[in-house]
């Protein structure tokens, strides 16, 4: 799932999704025509589009940064030089009154693939009647000169990268775990954490949190809200516990004595960055939280480490084939809960 934005050629933006799962791209004219490698740029615009294979069509944005007007005549030579292969819409955002029909701007070869399929707006407010929801800050840059800076994706990324809050936690974990305890309604509710939220409506709240706009969360689907939780902790580029300790936890026996546990989790825990460690005690604590309510929602403590588990461990190179590896580490897990209060007492023992 592609939510950030990126330069694939120059003058040419990837712009994420469209509704139906399309890759947009936004291709800024002036910088081609205007630039003095317009040759070049316009070979490996062409390289890139004979190599692209999106498996459901693509949508092509072609409008103009500044005052530098387009017609359909300059835009046909500039689609003719680059696109050769199928496009499943095109879009060309242009306020010049002479433009000239949106047909005209259909080169020969591409005309029986473009029937239908292009459009002419002059303003990229038209965009949504497209199926299209750009980023504000692709907007801003389509719309005028301001510096491009490439967004970091939401996913993927370290846990330190993220917006701080107060409590040490990354913001967008304290807020979320504040919607879902001052709604405890929603933790009641089957299958909690267990099915995933609309992917549209994912893509929109992940939108709004790279904007830092935390309010988003309030008036989100609580299944929604969860699969971003879930999905930002199973992605971090290194997990919340080190990655080899899934191998040492993979061999433990997980019916070995508690005290055991506990003294291994201390040494894991010792050598965990402090923000690594807010996470695991809120985490837990938090999971044996909604677990109250198995009776309602039918997530007991089991369920809920078969969820979680995976966002706290797992191997550089995923295996899908052990399965009773992936058994094993979900039994530690729900004993670290089972236990996190004899973990947190034993770790104010050591602090002392």
């Amino acid at each position: 799932m592609k939510l950030c934005s990126s330069y694939e050629v120059q003058g040419l933006l990837n712009a994420g999704l469209d509704k139906k799962e399309q890759p947009i791209y936004v291709l800024l004219y002036n910088q081609i025509i205007q630039n003095k490698n317009e040759e070049l740029i316009v070979n490996k615009l062409q390289s890139y589009f004979q190599q692209f294979r999106p498996f459901k069509g693509f949508v092509l944005i072609i409008c103009a940064q500044d005052d530098l007007e387009i017609n359909s005549k300059k835009v046909k030579k500039l689609i003719k030089q680059t696109i050769k292969d199928i496009i499943d819409k095109l879009i060309v955002i242009s306020s010049n009154q002479n433009y000239g029909k949106k047909e005209k701007t259909i080169p020969f070869t591409l005309k029986l693939v473009l029937k239908d399929k292009i459009h002419l707006i002059n303003n990229a407010s038209y965009l949504n009647l497209y199926d299209i929801e750009l980023n504000q800050s692709i907007l801003r840059f389509m719309c005028n000169q301001i510096e491009f800076q490439e967004q970091q994706a939401f996913y993927g990324r370290d846990l330190d990268s993220y917006p701080v809050a107060q409590s040490g936690l990354p913001v967008f974990l304290e807020e979320i775990l504040k919607f879902y305890t001052d709604n405890t309604v929603h933790l009641q509710k089957q299958g909690i954490f267990r099915l995933s939220g609309s992917y549209d409506e994912e893509i929109k709240l992940v939108d709004q949190l790279l904007q830092s706009n935390y309010e988003a969360i309030k008036v989100s689907d609580p299944n929604v809200i969860a699969t971003v939780l879930k999905n930002s902790l199973v992605n971090l580029k290194t997990p919340i516990f080190p990655f080899e300790i899934y191998a040492i936890l993979r061999e433990t026996d997980p019916q070995a004595p508690i005290n055991q546990l506990i003294d291994m989790f201390s040494i894991f825990f010792a050598h965990l960055p402090k923000v690594n460690r807010l996470i695991v005690f809120r985490l837990t604590e938090f999971i044996k939280f909604v677990a109250q309510f198995e009776n309602e929602n039918k997530m007991g403590l089991h369920n809920l480490s078969i969820i979680f588990a995976p966002c706290f461990f797992r191997t550089k190179s995923a295996n899908e084939l052990d399965i009773q590896g992936a058994k094993t580490i979900v039994l530690h897990f729900k004993s670290l809960i089972q236990n996190i209060d004899e973990f947190l007492e034993q770790q104010k023992k050591l602090s002392q």
